[in-house]
């Protein structure tokens, strides 16, 4: 009789165990997604500061973060209470194509974010302001949303114009424009080498200077905005001794420039190799098949394999930008003809006004860098 007592007793013992487990793990459960969910502050601040409401599953460290970035760009503002639209931020677990998605209706802003993008380079510093750049995509999508150029935002102005900061430096070259440097004996540099033997041999690579990274990056931006990257360039490498100025390297994803390129002392002359190799990339990617005959056609050229170059032309050299447009194929002329209407309109227009609405309307295409970079199959006015 006792030993039924006592197993009874043993029983009672392992229900109430589990029972106050449970209990505790609920209550220690309720406790975290409490605690956790951003604090009244934070949301009033949001709310008071900047007119942004927060949706649900944010969490006290994930609004702080937009807090902090908000308050981290308009810290040197003339307007340190931005009248912004009000917006709704919210976080998704579906796959977006991009890092977020801004979506406008009746007044009001719907940002939504992924979900990972918080855990990309998170910061744990205690000051937050002194890493928040380098908090990358996030800083960009709150930077985007403030201002259509982010480049305009003072500390990316400062960061550029200081050109000291080797790593934020090429952060922004990252961020900005999808490029990053090849550096030696790394899979990168093995992998372009491997690319490139049959055309330049033994690949040699030198350092960009800060100051050299910073002027190409001003060159760049004199594309529109839906430009500013192109999926298939991803790659800058620097060249001690090569015998051209610039070469796109469409097998690469690169583009090479040669040291003695930022000597040029003309600054139109340097500012068009910058252009015209990365025009290059754009005859590739942003052309199909029937624009890149539509632009031949302009130039009369038609394949001639009794030529050097595999191409001839029926149109005088006076249709053409330069020498080196009229020289050798239709992708060389686009080349030259897309760094004069960048830098020298009117000489384009001069030449070939028909060249020069062409490309007008090229980059018309791309003028929204919200818009996804895509290859045009044909060309309209936005009109």
């Amino acid at each position: 009789m006792l030993l039924k007592t006592e197993k009874v007793f043993t029983t009672m013992q392992y229900i109430n165990s589990t029972i106050f487990f449970t209990i505790l793990f609920f209550l220690t459960s309720c406790s975290v997604f409490l605690y956790d969910k951003p604090s009244k502050n934070t949301v009033s601040q949001l709310k008071q500061s900047y007119e942004v409401s927060l949706g649900s599953g944010w969490t006290e460290e994930q609004a702080n973060r937009l807090l902090v970035t908000f308050d981290f760009i308009y810290q040197d503002s003339e307007e340190p209470n931005p009248n912004l639209n009000p917006s709704v931020w919210k976080i998704s677990n579906t796959d977006l194509q991009e890092d977020f998605k801004i979506e406008s209706a009746d007044n009001l802003d719907h940002i939504t974010l992924r979900s990972d993008i918080f855990s990309i380079q998170e910061s744990h510093e205690e000051n937050a302001q002194e890493t928040i750049l380098s908090n990358q995509p996030f800083f960009r999508v709150v930077a985007q949303f403030v201002t259509e150029d982010w480049t305009n935002i003072s500390v990316v102005k400062q960061i550029l114009k200081d050109g000291t900061d080797r790593d934020r430096i090429v952060l922004v070259l990252k961020e900005m424009y999808g490029l990053s440097l090849v550096r030696k004996d790394t899979p990168e540099a093995n992998k372009i080498g491997q690319k490139l033997q049959k055309y330049i041999g033994e690949l040699r690579l030198s350092k960009f200077k800060n100051q050299e990274l910073v002027e190409l990056m001003s060159v760049y931006e004199k594309f529109p905005k839906g430009l500013h990257k192109i999926p298939k360039l991803k790659y800058l490498i620097r060249s001690p001794q090569a015998p051209y100025a610039g070469s796109a390297w469409i097998v690469a994803d690169c583009v090479e420039y040669a040291a003695a390129t930022f000597s040029i002392k003309n600054e139109n002359e340097f500012q068009r190799v910058i252009l015209h190799e990365k025009a290059h990339f754009l005859w590739e990617y942003a052309l199909n098949g029937k624009l890149r005959k539509e632009w031949s056609d302009l130039g009369g050229w038609h394949k001639d394999p009794n030529n050097k170059f595999g191409w001839a032309k029926t149109k005088s050299r006076r249709e053409f930008v330069t020498n080196y447009a009229f020289s050798k194929n239709p992708n060389e002329d686009w080349a030259e003809s897309v760094s004069y209407y960048l830098l020298h309109p009117n000489k384009l227009r001069s030449a070939s006004l028909d060249k020069y609405e062409f490309i007008e309307l090229v980059m018309l295409q791309y003028t929204d860098g919200d818009v996804p970079f895509k290859r045009l199959k044909t060309l309209t006015s936005t009109d």
